[in-house]
């Protein structure tokens, strides 16, 4: 990665870690706010359980939109000035959502928070063009590391704020270090040279990219409400499908694409999506599935009529795993490798489904819980760092863009079908029957095996992209680092 190294003016590169980590733990916080507050929202604005979803939908639909759109904007435009950018939207949507005073004002709050989301492939392009390829690994589980805990964070702190101070300050607090969080960013790194920053950005291809990514989410909304065979359903997928192909005609045709698919074809960087998808399936499922079955009464033979509070809290053991695991990740990463660390995470990831089968207890629930937390943190430093360091040096905030979103899409459908799954098969008082969490968990358990034989069987990452022959065009660009 010599093409790469620090430059001699970047002289405080802990400085611009210290500041970058302290900004996406405000940022994950903030954004993982609405899912243990939306039923406190939906009282303050007296609005029904449908009509409050709406807050959450416009979260998925900003992030969905604006995550491919940032990488590639860092790429083309500088690191530093997109991630200010994005941490403006994100802080005025943080004050519309504490002040709003009616529903539809917070909603718009919640579209411009979810533009937070992107300021995690901006991340990857800083941290490619500050460290050497050995760091990168160490910083990635880091930033892991700081994901986890700040969402975290968000969750079990949102509850106790909302209930006993105001809305006002449970989305003020965290607004307020995402300032701090940008103003220590903006100081201690240093402007890009935008003189020497090539390429353009392809317009037509980032509104095919979000039109055919908006139409996914949608099919997944309408599958959820509507069953993933009806019309209105199936609809979507066509309509996803041929957005998609349309999209992949036009960028294996023009300069410059949004995606440089030729790229996308490298057994390494596919690899890496393709493990992305399976343990957002796998950890996606699990996590909806065990607050299901914590809350379940204790009548029904295996559930244990926990509370939202005790749900939460213990929630918080698999965040605890995933934060040690993602150091340690990316620490073990320069030693054993990263595609090591991905068949792991993924390994431990179908263990926990699999055990998942049979937890009924207590202490096994909680050991799905770390296997879960452990294997998904594992997984996600590894998948990253593959993106981040593999793909050539004008690529790597889409790259790890994709990547994020295939997680996520993969998060989004796992939940799905364990939902649907799980709403197939109930008592004949109304309780979802034991056999349908097995089933549940089973199916996560055989996905993530499809991922561990992808992650097995998948090339080694090199030590940057000057080790991969890329047939793209914009690899001869040239790899001097934007940082100066």
């Amino acid at each position: 990665m010599t093409t790469e190294s620090i430059s001699g003016h970047q002289q405080r590169p802990v400085a611009t870690i210290a500041s970058l980590t302290l900004l996406i733990a405000a940022v994950a916080a903030i954004e993982s706010i609405i899912v243990p507050a939306l039923p406190l929202i939906q009282r303050d604005f007296g609005v029904t359980a449908d009509v409050g979803a709406l807050a959450s939908v416009a979260l998925t639909l900003s992030t969905v939109l604006v995550t491919p759109m940032a990488g590639r904007i860092a790429d083309v435009y500088g690191a530093r000035p997109t991630l200010l950018a994005i941490t403006t939207i994100v802080v005025l949507g943080g004050s519309v959502s504490a002040l709003a005073t009616i529903f539809p004002l917070f909603v718009l709050g919640q579209f411009l928070q979810g533009f937070g989301l992107g300021l995690l492939p901006v991340s990857f392009v800083v941290l490619r063009r500050t460290l050497s390829s050995e760091q990168l690994k160490t910083a990635t589980g880091l930033l892991g590391a700081v994901v986890v805990a700040g969402g975290a964070l968000g969750v079990v702190l949102a509850g106790p704020v909302a209930e006993n101070v105001s809305r006002t300050a449970m989305y003020a607090v965290p607004t307020a270090f995402v300032i701090l969080g940008a103003i220590a960013f903006a100081v201690s790194t240093p402007r890009d040279r935008m003189s020497k920053v090539g390429g353009r950005l392809d317009w037509p291809g980032a509104g095919g990219l979000a039109l055919g990514l908006l139409t996914l989410t949608a099919w997944l909304a309408s599958a959820s409400s509507n069953g993933w065979g009806a019309p209105t359903s199936m609809l979507l997928v066509l309509a996803s499908a041929s957005v998609f192909t349309i999209w992949a005609r036009y960028q294996s045709r023009t300069n410059e694409p949004m995606v440089d698919l030729t790229m996308m074809r490298h057994r390494l960087m596919w690899s890496a999506v393709v493990v992305g998808v399976v343990f957002g399936f796998t950890y996606g499922a699990v996590v909806y599935l065990l607050p299901q079955q914590l809350a379940a009464p204790a009548a029904s033979g295996f559930g244990r009529g926990a509370s939202t509070s005790a749900i939460g809290i213990l929630l918080c053991i698999g965040y605890g795993a995933a934060v040690i695991a993602s150091v340690i990740s990316g620490k073990l990463a320069q030693r054993v490798g990263t595609k090591a660390i991905a068949v792991a995470g993924v390994a431990l990831l179908g263990l926990s489904g699999a055990v998942g089968v049979f937890a009924t207890t207590m202490w096994q629930i909680v050991v799905v819980l770390i296997l879960a937390g452990t294997g998904v943190a594992a997984a996600s430093t590894a998948v990253f760092v593959i993106s981040a360091d593999s793909a050539p040096a004008d690529r790597v905030g889409v790259t790890t863009a994709i990547v994020t979103i295939a997680r996520s899409l993969g998060s989004a459908v796992g939940t799905q079908i364990a939902a649907g799954i799980i709403a197939s098969a109930t008592s004949s008082g109304g309780l979802p029957r034991h056999s349908a969490f097995a089933t549940a968990f089973g199916v996560a358990a055989i996905v993530a095996i499809v991922g561990l034989v992808v992650a097995v069987t998948m090339p080694r990452a090199g030590g940057g992209a000057t080790d991969v022959q890329w047939s793209s065009s914009s690899s001869s660009k040239s790899a001097t680092p934007r940082f100066q």
